[in-house]
């Protein structure tokens, strides 16, 4: 079945990624734009339909009324074998991958994937039930990081943690009641990162199954982040070692 894809950065990056494009709509009388004159072209040359509609047409399929004036029908998004990953990941100097504790907002998960996207990982890991799946929600928080992340969706998270950590991975969980912080806290080298669902965290076996737990440093009167922001913290926390390792 075909997936909505929205937002002018979103389509750009399917298009230019190879994706599949079958059909893209544009709103009528929308504002000249280079993205748009990019998407017209490149969705032209790969054989995809282009059709000018009223804007309200565009608002009635739009998950949350950000599209920008541009929504793209594409090839159902294909997720990859956690080998797969796995096996790209293990083979590099350093790998981050990150993995989401049956968290259920599709828009923490295109923003995840976003951050995974930008901070190099080399993949994210989800459950297949009680979860976000790829939306056209997340395809637009993600803004075209979707194009190129590996993400592996799972039938028991517990079991992939352990595949991972088999596979030379440590395996650290995200928990506000960690005793380590952020700045003492060994992430680096071949790391899973995981987070757990809005409001209860991680789950009890998931927990137990980390090698250790970390907290960032909360010193304002707001006692939490959300999972995308906590995420981005720790993933940028990883990315900074290594570069200053030289790596």
């Amino acid at each position: 079945m075909p997936e909505a894809i929205e937002g002018r950065n979103a389509v750009a990056e399917a298009l230019r990624a190879g994706r599949r494009v079958t059909r893209v709509l544009i709103a009528e009388g929308v504002k000249p734009h280079p993205t748009l004159d990019e998407i017209r072209r490149r969705a032209e040359a790969a054989g995809a339909r282009v059709e000018l509609v009223p804007r309200r047409e565009l608002d009635a399929l739009s998950a949350r009324g950000s599209h920008q004036g541009v929504v793209a029908y594409a090839e159902a998004f294909a997720f990859t074998p956690l080998a797969g990953v796995i096996d790209v990941g293990r083979a590099a100097p350093r790998s981050l991958i990150v993995a989401l504790d049956h968290v259920t907002d599709p828009g923490n998960l295109g923003a995840v994937a976003r951050t995974c996207e930008a901070v190099g990982a080399h993949g994210l890991v989800v459950p297949k039930d009680r979860s976000a799946t790829v939306t056209a929600v997340a395809e637009k928080a993600a803004a075209g990081a979707l194009s190129y992340l590996p993400i592996a969706q799972v039938a028991n998270l517990v079991q992939a943690l352990r595949a991972l950590q088999d596979a030379g991975y440590w395996v650290a969980g995200a928990d506000e009641g960690a005793s380590a912080d952020v700045w003492d806290a060994p992430l680096d080298d071949h790391l899973v990162l995981v987070a757990g669902a809005e409001g209860s965290g991680l789950s009890r076996l998931t927990r137990e199954t980390c090698d250790f737990l970390v907290r960032l440093e909360i010193v304002g009167k707001v006692g939490s982040l959300n999972v995308a922001q906590a995420v981005t913290a720790l993933s940028y926390e990883w990315l900074r070692r290594g570069h200053y390792a030289g790596t």
